[in-house]
């Protein structure tokens, strides 16, 4: 579960950011991230959960230092006993950003599952710090993660109650469940049957999908802004009225009525309270028309 709000503090920006396919992609994104954290003033936290993720953790360092942000320190951590050392406590404590960098969130979520170090990062969370998943890890951040795709065993493989398997993340956020499947095989149909299975399950979750070089972030007043290239796809149950996912001797296909289901593309907005969809607001600035070079 998310921590509790001390009196006096607002909590932070937790951003969710896709697969991103080239330097200026990933440019684009985090520099959303270094905003939220504080540009030049912002003292970054990058923490890799093992040894093969650390180029890319070196990569986005090296991003960082370059933007002359305050600090940025990395954080490797290879086992549990890392992950319960005060050190990793103290870092999350000076960081104004943390940044979460894995190509596997059910290892990650191994490592770091019940220690001081998740605890220090829900509740610099919830004492303003920003939170940031990058590509396949990202949905870490969830209370519920989406572990394993079971449809090479079931015989439907469009919706069936056995169709996704759950495991527990880190709990930064409870409502929002993040398929984050980077499979350049798979198409929307994939994507959407496993966030359709998701809120059959539990229709208090929103299942959210990112397309290549895209993000969301979720501001402390429960809405969610879609930003990057390309859309987010977003599944809501709070409209179910009727599912048959409890039928476990039935082997029929999963039935799911009411459902919402949204594409939403840079710009659009989604409130968890009011489970609304807003157009982004009008500008006198042109959108660009070409892909981004660089941070500025």
């Amino acid at each position: 579960m998310p921590s509790q709000v001390p009196p006096g503090y607002t909590r932070g920006a937790i951003l969710f950011v896709g697969a991103m396919q080239d330097a200026a992609s990933e440019a684009t994104l985090l520099q959303r991230f270094w905003d939220e954290a504080g540009a030049y003033g912002a003292r970054i936290l990058i923490i890799s959960s093992f040894a093969e993720d650390n180029q890319a953790a070196e990569r986005y360092r090296d991003l960082f230092v370059e933007w002359e942000s305050d600090s940025v320190t990395l954080l490797p951590i290879q086992d549990r006993l890392e992950a319960r050392h005060d050190r990793s406590a103290m870092l999350v404590e000076n960081a104004t950003g943390i940044l979460l960098v894995g190509d596997s969130p059910l290892r990650m979520a191994s490592t770091m599952g019940g220690t001081i170090l998740a605890t220090a990062i829900r509740r610099a969370n919830a004492r303003g710090k920003v939170v940031c998943g990058v590509g396949v890890c990202a949905s870490i951040l969830c209370q519920h993660m989406i572990a394993y795709d079971n449809r090479a065993t079931i015989p439907h493989p469009f919706l069936h109650r056995r169709l996704v398997q759950f495991a527990p993340g880190l709990g930064i956020v409870n409502r929002l469940l993040l398929d984050s499947s980077n499979d350049p095989a798979e198409g929307l149909a994939m994507r959407l049957s496993r966030l359709l299975s998701a809120v059959a399950h539990n229709p208090f979750l929103v299942g959210v999908s990112l397309e290549l070089d895209t993000g969301v972030v979720v501001y402390p007043d429960t809405t969610l802004e879609v930003f990057g290239h390309n859309s987010a796809l977003l599944v809501d149950g709070n409209e179910i009225t009727y599912t048959d996912v409890h039928a476990y001797q039935d082997e029929g296909p999963l039935s799911v009525l009411g459902v919402q289901v949204h594409v939403l593309g840079r710009g659009y907005t989604f409130n968890f309270d009011a489970r609304m969809v807003q157009p982004p607001d009008e500008s006198d600035i042109p959108p660009p028309t070409t892909t981004a070079t660089s941070a500025f």
